[in-house]
């Protein structure tokens, strides 16, 4: 077998194509998580994630690409004060901002 779960990278990462030869099994989504022994790559269990579309769904997801563009367009000095007000907090001006505008 490949050294495939040493090379795994730390985040959620796709391995290999559709279609290409995968006679041991290795190509899949990896996921790096914590274990008593350490970090270890998972290899995920495939799955097709339900997306229903419904019309609430739809208006949240144009209402937080909405908010990206707004982020994206703010100056700098206004995307430093969300940075500044979220520096105490675990997330980011950048989030503090879309958290905000979804629930305004």
């Amino acid at each position: 077998m490949p050294t495939i779960l040493q090379q795994a990278v730390s985040v959620t990462k796709k391995w290999g194509k559709s279609g290409d030869p995968d006679p041991n099994n290795d190509h899949g989504i990896y996921h790096m998580r914590m274990t008593n022994e350490g970090k270890k790559s998972i290899k995920m269990k495939f799955y097709v994630p339900y997306n229903p579309q419904t019309p609430e769904q739809q208006a949240n997801r144009a209402k937080f690409a909405a908010g990206v563009l707004a982020w994206q367009g703010l100056t700098l000095p206004q995307k430093n004060v969300y940075r500044r007000r979220a520096a105490n907090k675990h997330f980011s001006g950048y989030n503090l901002f879309l958290r905000e505008y979804m629930h305004g």
